[in-house]
Parts: C-alpha cells; structure tokens; sequence
C-alpha cells in the first residue's frame, strides 16, 4: 500500500516501451519493482544514468519475481531460518548481479561505488523491493573486484563429484 501511494505522488515517464520511471521530490532511496522504477529527483540529477544502469539490470534479470517466490517460501516457512536465510541471499546476489551489469555497461567502478557509499544510509521502503542499498556493502565492493571463475575449471570439479561417489561405493 505505501509503495503506490508513493508511485502515485511521483512524477511519471516512460524510459521504453516497458520500463517507466517514477521520480519524487522526496529523498527516498531507490529501487526497482517489476517494469517500475523509482527514485528522488535529486538521485536522478545527480546520478541518475548509473541508478538506472543498476535498476535495469534487476528488471532484466527478472528479480521481482525472485523475490516473490523467496517471499512465498518465507510466507509458508515463517518458523523455518532458513527461509529468511535464503530471502536474505538471493538478495545479496541480486545486487552483485546487478553491480556486474553496471560495470559492465562501462560505467566507472569507482565512482559507482562513491554512490553505493553515499547512498548506503537510506531507509527502505519495502524488503520486497530490490533497492541499490541492499546488502553488505563492503562485500559488494570486494565483489566488484573479484576475478570470475574458469568455467571449465568449474566444469572439470563437477565431473569429480561422480567420480568420487562411485570410488566411496567400491
């Protein structure tokens, strides 16, 4: 209920045929739901291009509908940590996704995580959002830095574990 009323004090346009982008006067901290996303006038003055990189990417990757199953498991297992564990997660990994895309798309990792920094203190609107404030940030940034794994060097380890169950069955 609070995130529309917010959308429905914001001003609206479209970015594309999809995606539309709701902006306030008031200092909120962004995030991205579904095809919408919203952010505070001043964020979109100051940096927007790279907030919306970030929010675009959550839209892309169809996090919101991550989200929504992780919220669904926490719904019917309350009790169980593990849920919320899991919520808390796959969060975590939406942002470094998201990260990677920004810096991707070419956009300076340091001056990115200028805005992470600054934006780090801001208040959240919904947990079932995915916003640029969510998660560690000092785990993000070393992240950022982080060299990706060989994917066939991952492959060759997976082909181990069938090896190494059939030489404990002997």
């Amino acid at each position: 209920g609070r995130m529309l009323s917010l959308i429905n004090s914001c001003k609206k346009q479209r970015l594309n045929n999809e995606i539309r982008l709701f902006t306030h006067q008031k200092d909120i901290t962004p995030f991205s739901w579904m095809k919408y996303i919203v952010l505070s006038e001043k964020d979109y003055a100051e940096s927007g291009e790279t907030i919306l990189t970030h929010e675009r990417a959550h839209i892309a990757n169809l996090h919101s509908w991550d989200l929504i199953l992780a919220d669904l498991c926490v719904f019917f297992q309350w009790f169980n940590p593990a849920a919320w564990l899991l919520k808390q997660e796959l969060q975590n990994i939406h942002e470094y996704e998201a990260d990677e895309w920004v810096i991707n798309q070419g956009i300076d990792a340091k001056s990115y995580q200028q805005i992470l920094v600054t934006k780090v203190v801001g208040n959240r609107l919904q947990p079932f959002t995915n916003n640029l404030n969510h998660g560690s940030l000092k785990k993000r940034i070393t992240m950022m830095y982080k060299k990706k794994s060989n994917r066939w060097l991952m492959l060759k380890s997976l082909c181990a574990i069938p090896a190494l169950a059939l030489a404990l069955n002997a």
